[in-house]
């Protein structure tokens, strides 16, 4: 073949890969609309059965997630699979659409041949979709449910062993005709509840969050100090109140504050961990709170009100703390001290920002009054959804008075930008959900789980903190590099049943397991917050790794306050009670960072200094010292206060 054909042949090929790239888009695009059009209407109308409606969301977003891939790559091997995932998925949809009232009421005694080979076609498609998104583990542990679910009967181990369950009564269990597991009560959360919250979390972000959120941590960070981290540690925050995944965190404000804090000083690996503990950090951060919070209100049946202010002052104690672990360190180091305005230029004036931003502020506002006037969260989300539509296209129709036609396109292509983010989230957060969904189910089935509690419980003699220490250690290996949301399902399932039957508050116990598995997004040997922070700083990713164990030191204590304080989550009548338990904890956590991040403060200190900091911080946890060492620490905080002011 002379150079010619050769150079033709290339051609046509390339031209057929663009044409495949543009009806994929095209297709992408129609399907993103439809999609949450009829996700919408699911919650407004309930315009399916919740059986079928979860298998319509499991199934499109599979679809959803089968496209992106094809049109990101150019292996022919990865765009047939993905072709094969979206016939399978619409031929899965379609058999259940089609034969839902005999799958509903006529398979009391076991599935038909079709439906094992559907189930198993779901099963298959859900598993590599997931694995696509996430990585092999949580596929990997899902695999490991069903082998255990089906050859139980051979473990000799009382712990382990179970009747064993036939192939008809492992798919029934995992998928149709029961319709669970992988489109189980879960996936149905997943649908109705995170999704909107994704989608609201798209549109924010598309109208000029991420901006938003930097120049308002900028004013708030002003002039002081480590200014520059003090910019990520509280973008961070605000950020995770909208989209609530580390991952997401860390991807979008690092790109921008991870470069600012290393331009000021900051080293890589510094600047990389104040990223990925911030990050974290907005795990906690109400109202979206990572999306955890829709599966504790799931697990738990409290209402979403309740645990989004038992999240505010834990979530508000961290970052604080953090803001002082950063200052007291910009404090030791002079060319720490670089204001932000010096490397982010001046920053527009309040009203200019009022003005572009003030859409997205009273988005934030309606939805948080919305949650605490016990509105159902899924509509409270949509109706801040339409209110940020309407007040965004009245935006730019006003800022393109002149030209109408140019601020129709720029509303159309935020839209459609907000939309197709959202619904891409969502879909990824459907397959692992649907992935987690086998193995709880699996665990409930067999009876590990009730075995598993009985066996922690037992530890119960050694007393309650031998306890917490054997969950928290569970989150963290649960959650090593799995999102959080998964992490926190499968120890709720088996940890937070032993700690309340041990006498632990249930809502307590929950943000026990809550708070350690957003924590292993931080914890060696994987951290993987810290390993997106390294890559993006170029810093050395263990090294990244311990700065954000150590910066994320209050994280890992604040569940146990939670645990023998749940005043702290605001749950209780005796208001003095619940402020005398803040003020210590408070004390706790100052005293401790000035002890390992301090030594700017105290000038010349020394190690008896350090000391008697540290026992301050041990006995600002024990009842009968708390009122007289908060007041103490509220005089002289006073003090200084006045002092500095003369």
């Amino acid at each position: 073949m002379s150079e010619a054909d050769l150079t033709g042949q290339m051609s046509r090929q390339n031209g057929r890969g663009t044409d495949l790239k543009t009806l994929v888009g095209a297709t992408l695009g129609a399907l993103v609309f439809v999609y949450a059009l009829l996700h919408v209407g699911q919650v407004l109308f309930l315009w399916q059965p919740p059986e079928l409606f979860r298998t319509l969301h499991l199934c499109l977003s599979l679809v959803v997630l089968s496209l992106v891939g094809l049109q990101a790559t150019a292996n022919a091997a990865r765009r047939i699979l993905c072709l094969a995932l979206v016939a399978a998925a619409l031929a899965v949809l379609a058999y259940v659409f089609v034969m839902h009232d005999a799958l509903i009421n006529d398979r009391l005694f076991g599935p038909s041949s079709a439906d094992m080979l559907v189930g198993v076609v779901l099963l298959v498609s859900v598993m590599l979709a997931a694995q696509g998104v996430w990585g092999f583990t949580i596929p990997a542990l899902a695999i490991l449910a069903l082998l255990y679910g089906y050859f139980g009967h051979l473990f000799s181990s009382n712990l382990l062993f179970h009747g064993g369950m036939s192939l008809e009564r492992l798919l029934s269990y995992t998928s149709i005709p029961y319709f669970q597991g992988v489109l189980g009560s879960m996936t149905g959360l997943s649908g109705t509840m995170i999704f909107i919250f994704m989608l609201l979390a798209g549109l924010l972000k598309s109208t000029g969050g991420i901006d938003f959120v930097l120049r308002l941590a900028g004013r708030i960070s002003g002039m002081s100090r480590g200014g520059p981290a003090k910019v990520a540690i509280i973008g961070s925050g605000i950020m995770g109140m909208i989209s609530g995944s580390t991952v997401a965190n860390v991807a979008s404000t690092g790109t921008i504050t991870i470069p600012l804090m290393t331009k000021t000083g900051f080293s890589p690996e510094e600047a990389g961990a104040v990223e990925a503990v911030s990050s974290t950090g907005g795990q906690f951060m109400p109202p979206v709170m990572g999306l955890t919070a829709f599966l504790i209100v799931g697990i738990t049946g409290a209402s979403y009100s309740t645990v989004m202010l038992a999240a505010a002052i834990p979530a508000v104690v961290f970052y604080v703390n953090l803001i002082l672990a950063v200052h007291f360190s910009a404090a030791a180091r002079e060319s720490l001290s670089s204001p932000v305005a010096q490397e982010v230029g001046d920053l527009p004036d309040w009203k200019t920002d009022i003005g572009q931003f003030a859409h997205l502020i009273l988005a934030v506002i309606l939805l948080t009054i919305l949650l605490l006037q016990q509105v159902a969260p899924s509509r409270s989300a949509i109706i801040a959804i339409g209110f940020l539509a309407v007040a965004e296209i009245f935006k730019q129709l006003y800022l393109n008075r002149d030209d109408l036609g140019h601020g129709i396109a720029i509303f159309c292509r935020r839209l459609y930008e907000g939309v197709l983010d959202g619904v891409k989230s969502g879909a990824q957060l459907a397959a692992v959900i649907a992935v987690i969904g086998i193995i709880v189910d699996m665990m409930t089935v067999t009876g590990l789980a009730q075995r598993l509690s009985h066996m922690v419980l037992g530890f119960e003699n050694l007393g309650l903190f031998p306890l917490l220490c054997i969950v928290a250690a569970t989150c963290l290996v649960f959650g090593l590099g799995m999102p959080t949301p998964a992490a926190y399902t499968l120890v709720a399932v088996l940890g937070a049943p032993t700690l309340v039957s041990y006498g632990v508050d249930l809502l307590a116990a929950h943000m026990f397991v809550f708070f350690f598995a957003a924590m292993s997004a931080i914890t060696p040997p994987i951290a993987l917050a810290s390993l997106i922070a390294s890559r993006i700083s170029g810093g050395n990713y263990a090294a990244t790794a311990m700065h954000s164990v150590r910066l994320g030191l209050p994280g890992f204590i604040l569940p146990f306050f939670l645990v023998y304080y749940p005043e702290i989550l605001l749950g209780g009548d005796n208001m003095f009670a619940t402020l005398l338990r803040i003020g210590a904890m408070l004390v706790f956590f100052f005293a401790l960072n000035i002890v390992f991040a301090g030594s700017g403060v105290w000038s010349g200190s020394n190690i008896l200094l350090r000391l008697l900091l540290l026992a301050v911080a041990a006995i600002s946890t024990v009842d009968i010292f708390q009122l007289p060492i908060v007041l103490m620490a509220a005089l002289l905080g006073a003090v200084l206060f006045v002092r500095q002011r003369a």
